[in-house]
């Protein structure tokens, strides 16, 4: 969205909401668990993606008298732990989706505490198509890859790849608290943008017309 932070009121927005990057973990348990089609579909595909990995284990154990139980696990491990290791590329294709959209200065911020990461885009004002591209890409691209790879992958590693999607889509609650958000105030034209230096989103809405 071409325009800048400081000209939004003049263009008729007003302030919806001040996110402070420390107030991010309660944020996304008010928006994630509050009824709309985004939380509601993160919380079926988290479902379904862990009732497969899980019917795959019951199915190979009681199908396969060959079925190697300890193997299964450690390649179950092993995708558990490669999705933490996406977490780099995760917020790289958050920043590649930004600049897609325009922003010329994205950069990175992490609470390892609270397991918090973050790809910001100092004041660059992403309208709600906009953010929405953004909050979607990293979950929809690794998703994809990993189902895509199910029928080519030997053996157990199966398992690794139904891990990977179950805890991936897991980490990614904070994109679709953001996306719930959005849709808790649609029709109101919302745009937001990022403070890096203070450490804050800002939410602007206006009456769609």
């Amino acid at each position: 969205m071409k325009t800048e932070p400081e000209l939004l009121e003049n263009s008729g927005y007003f302030l919806l909401d001040k996110l402070d990057h420390k107030e991010l973990v309660p944020f996304v348990q008010q928006y994630l668990f509050r009824w709309s089609f985004w939380s509601l579909f993160y919380l079926l595909f988290s479902l379904v993606s862990f009732t497969t990995l899980v019917f795959h284990f019951i199915n190979g154990y009681f199908s396969y008298p060959e079925f190697a139980l300890k193997d299964a696990l450690s390649k179950t491990m092993l995708g558990f732990v490669s999705a933490f290791l996406l977490i780099p590329l995760h917020e790289y294709l958050h920043a590649i989706a930004y600049r897609l959209c325009g922003a010329r200065e994205v950069t990175y911020d992490a609470d390892l505490k609270k397991l918090v990461f973050m790809a910001i885009a100092h004041r660059f004002v992403a309208s709600s198509r906009e953010f929405r591209f953004v909050a979607m890409t990293p979950f929809g691209f690794i998703s994809l890859a990993a189902i895509a790879t199910l029928p080519f992958l030997p053996g157990n590693y199966t398992f690794s790849a139904l891990a990977l999607v179950f805890t991936h889509a897991a980490f990614c609650g904070g994109d679709f608290a953001m996306l719930s958000y959005l849709e808790f105030h649609k029709g109101k034209a919302v745009v937001t943008w990022d403070d890096k230096v203070n450490k804050v989103t800002w939410f602007y809405g206006k009456p769609d017309v």
